[in-house]
């Protein structure tokens, strides 16, 4: 008897799970503009689905979660070939019928989410957005303001804590006063955006620190400027942050390809963008903490799902920075961190 009241209960406790979930479970349709398991859209998927966890809202118990990589960075990387990529994500929305899309990174945004702006179903949360939210333009300008958006749009936007990062490289290295940073960046969108970030953020850099950016058209050109760049005394630090580069009419490197190259060949430190650049062998710094910031866009979504109009919620920087160092890559470089400095550091790879 006893086995058979236990087998009850269970039954009766899965029929109420299954029931409510069909009453009650939301669609979430995450597009990133990455392939899968990126560098940096692996970071920002993994912290949205946190951030949901955190407002009471579970995949697979009361949330149906689809997921599309445009892969726009590596394979997809001309304009046709991007909006290729979200006409199939568009289709499989016009299926799936999501209650919230969320987008991963620019590219991701300006194909899909723009073309849901105002949609009366549809919400829009975009994470890692680089360009300036009030610059993106559908029907209407995405926000009206970033405290408070309107529309059916919100999301994070993709503070780099350039000015941060320079202030942790000058505490890392010696003689960096009067030094030279540089900058990189290719002319693919992000690029163009990152370009821009640099621009608003460096008016408020260190005095002691002088600062360049760069720009490559090209996998050949980024090699000859690293190589250049070696032999030039005056600089004492790099920024890479070209991140899809052309190396012929069929093929592309990205993150991955670039960086390892990087290390092999660059005699000068790196700043990392994000913590896992710094994880792969990049130098480090102050990075932007990208599951931070995934988790951020998570909350805020969980929020829409709870009830809160999307247009309320503000536009956010991404919140947090991680202090990183790659101490084998230091090793390389012949650079010893002071020991201060690393006890202070969130993250030490080797």
């Amino acid at each position: 008897m006893k086995n058979i009241y236990m087998a009850v209960t269970i039954c009766f406790f899965i029929c109420v799970s299954v029931f409510a979930y069909a009453q009650d479970s939301k669609k979430v349709y995450i597009v990133a503009s990455y392939e899968m398991n990126h560098i940096c859209g692996g970071p920002q998927e993994d912290g949205v689905i946190k951030g949901l966890n955190k407002t009471g809202w579970f995949e697979g118990l009361n949330l149906d979660v689809r997921r599309y990589y445009m892969d726009t960075k590596k394979t997809h990387t001309t304009a046709e070939a991007m909006k290729t990529q979200a006409r199939i994500a568009m289709k499989q929305i016009a299926e799936f019928k999501p209650d919230i899309i969320v987008t991963i990174d620019d590219n991701a945004f300006r194909e899909v989410g723009l073309n849901y702006l105002n949609d009366d179903h549809i919400k829009v949360v975009f994470s890692g957005m680089n360009a300036q939210p009030e610059k993106y333009t559908g029907k209407n300008q995405i926000v009206k303001s970033r405290a408070v958006p309107g529309y059916n749009v919100t999301g994070v936007y993709e503070k780099l804590y350039v000015v941060r990062s320079l202030k942790v490289l000058s505490s890392a290295l010696s003689g960096l006063d009067g030094k030279k940073v540089v900058g990189i960046t290719d002319y693919s969108p992000t690029g163009n955006a990152v370009a821009k970030q640099f621009e608003i953020e460096l008016k408020h850099k260190p005095s002691n620190i002088d600062w360049e950016l760069k720009r490559v058209k090209n996998w050949q050109e980024y090699k000859k400027l690293i190589l250049a760049l070696n032999k030039d005394d005056d600089v004492k630090a790099i920024y890479p942050v070209a991140l899809s580069l052309k190396v012929s009419s069929k093929l592309t490197y990205s993150a991955p390809e670039i960086f390892k190259w990087t290390i092999k060949n660059s005699k000068k430190p790196e700043m990392a963008l994000n913590y896992y650049f710094s994880k792969v062998g990049l130098f480090g710094g102050a990075a932007v903490d990208f599951k931070a910031m995934g988790f951020l866009a998570g909350k805020k979504v969980g929020a829409i799902l709870n009830g809160v109009n999307a247009g309320d919620i503000p536009v956010e920087d991404a919140p947090d920075y991680a202090i990183v160092f790659n101490i084998t890559r230091a090793k390389q470089l012949g650079i010893e961190i002071p020991v201060p400095l690393l006890t202070a550091a969130d993250d030490i790879y080797e």
